[in-house]
């Protein structure tokens, strides 16, 4: 009996879990963002100019549970992650993580994706003493657990969330399986998805958003969740395969469902009914392109084409242009002028030589009303004596000279 019940014992011994210590949090007092910020002091080390600018995107953190240091005592802690910083506000509640003698701070996610779990006047509120005293004795001390200088004096402990910051609402993206998102408190997100489509299929996706439309915005709830709109929200790219169809249309579109886009693809050959498969759509506003240095190159593999309810202009440089069609070439201006403006330049038609000018069409009528007037003032000279003025078939001279303004074309000039 005494075996067992030491057998147990040992048992409960060697199960026995101590319990976890809560993830030790803090409150965001203030953020260092610029080389501006007061806590930044002048540097002697070589390895910096001027300024220490290795503490930007430090936080100054009052730990919770710490209702008796003065600000000015409180440790600048620098992020968990420089190199995917999230930058919290003042007033919000972050994870504190120590590593060795040095503590870092982490922000902990939260339904609301603008403010956080952020709130105005937070040191004031958690810690309500208007004059803490500081119990150290310099101007500038150094935190001993990460090295930043932090400065003394009276601080304002009535804060707003930042000096510009206003908080706006942001609603959370809804989830597909499998789906990691990235998504910032402004409306940015970048979704790795693989069944955001109708049918449910393995279908590999990236969406990158910029801003969410102003449409969910006013339609939504605070805490509603939403999706990408590729047509309404303000800059998009979208790389899809397979099964994910994009309802991409061209334009703005009113809350409706309707384009403002006019031109139809008319001319484009074998137009996609339905945007799926391997493709890239890129919309918003503005697009600019620029290869800075070297070309920029085009391949399509099939048909090409430009639709715009605008002007279309190329300012090409001094460089010229080179098209080379090895189909037939159609020019259609829909009953509006044409132009080819040579300037002093010369102008070929089927032909690489000016061995055969084209006639000036004035010119040629002009010539040819010189040519029947002279006819029908011949004189001849005979033995006896000079004829009359002009042939018999005069007449016939004359109707000719009046239909010589039909051979000049009504639509197509020269100069």
């Amino acid at each position: 009996m005494s075996n067992r019940i030491a057998s147990s014992n040992r048992a409960k011994t060697t199960n026995y879990q101590a319990p976890k210590k809560p993830p030790l949090t803090g409150v965001v007092i203030d953020v260092i963002l610029n080389e501006d910020h007061e806590r930044i002091n002048d540097s002697d080390a070589e390895v910096f100019s001027g300024k220490d600018l290795s503490v930007i995107g430090s936080c100054l953190i009052r730990p919770l549970g710490d209702n008796v240091s003065a600000v000015e005592d409180l440790l600048v802690m620098k992020p968990y992650d420089s190199l995917s910083l999230d930058v919290p506000l003042i007033g919000e509640t972050v994870q504190l993580i120590t590593i060795g003698i040095r503590r870092y701070y982490r922000r902990i996610p939260d339904t609301g994706l603008n403010q956080g779990n952020a709130v105005e006047n937070a040191d004031l509120s958690l810690y309500p003493n208007t004059e803490p005293k500081s119990n150290k004795a310099s101007d500038y001390k150094t935190s001993s657990s990460t090295g930043i200088p932090n400065s003394s004096g009276e601080s304002e402990r009535d804060t707003t969330l930042g000096e510009y910051f206003e908080p706006t609402q942001t609603n959370a993206l809804l989830l597909y399986e499998g789906d990691k998102i990235i998504q910032s408190r402004y409306g940015q997100s970048i979704r790795f998805s693989g069944y955001n489509n109708e049918e449910k299929k393995i279908s590999p996706t990236i969406i990158i958003r910029n801003r969410q439309n102003d449409k969910s915005l006013s339609e939504l709830k605070p805490f509603d969740i939403t999706d990408e709109d590729v047509n309404r929200d303000g800059s998009s790219i979208v790389l899809s395969s397979n099964k994910y169809q994009s309802l991409f249309q061209p334009g703005t579109i009113d809350d409706g469902g309707s384009s403002d886009f006019d031109t139809t693809p008319d001319n484009f050959l074998d137009y996609p009914s339905e945007l799926d498969g391997d493709q890239i759509i890129i919309n918003t506003d503005r697009i600019i392109l620029s290869a800075r240095a070297g070309e920029m190159i085009f391949y399509s593999k099939g048909n090409w084409g430009f639709i715009s309810d605008g002007f279309m202009s190329i300012d090409n440089g001094e460089a010229g242009a080179y098209l080379n069609f090895n189909g037939e070439f159609t020019l259609n201006t829909n009953d509006n002028d044409m132009y080819f403006l040579g300037g002093s330049g010369k102008i070929y038609l089927n032909i690489e030589s000016d061995s055969e000018p084209l006639i000036r069409g004035e010119t040629l009528k002009g010539l040819l009303e010189e040519l029947i007037d002279a006819i029908n003032k011949q004189v001849y000279s005979t033995p006896a004596g000079p004829t009359s003025v002009g042939p018999i078939n005069a007449p016939v001279f004359e109707s000719i000279k009046a239909k010589l303004q039909t051979m000049l074309s009504t639509l197509n000039f020269t100069e």
